[in-house]
């Protein structure tokens, strides 16, 4: 995993998300589970709901 708090990849991940980076790519780079990146996922779908 990355250095830094789970903060902090959680908004690398929203930004990568944002980026139109897949799930996959995301968890390579970031170390996050599958589980912590549809969350970071269902977060940016409500804020354009």
């Amino acid at each position: 995993m990355l250095e830094g708090n789970i903060e902090e990849l959680k908004m690398r991940a929203k930004k990568m998300l944002i980026d139109g980076k897949t799930i996959d790519e995301i968890r390579s780079e970031t170390g996050l589970r599958e589980k912590d990146i549809k969350r970071v996922q269902n977060e940016i779908t409500k804020e354009f709901l």
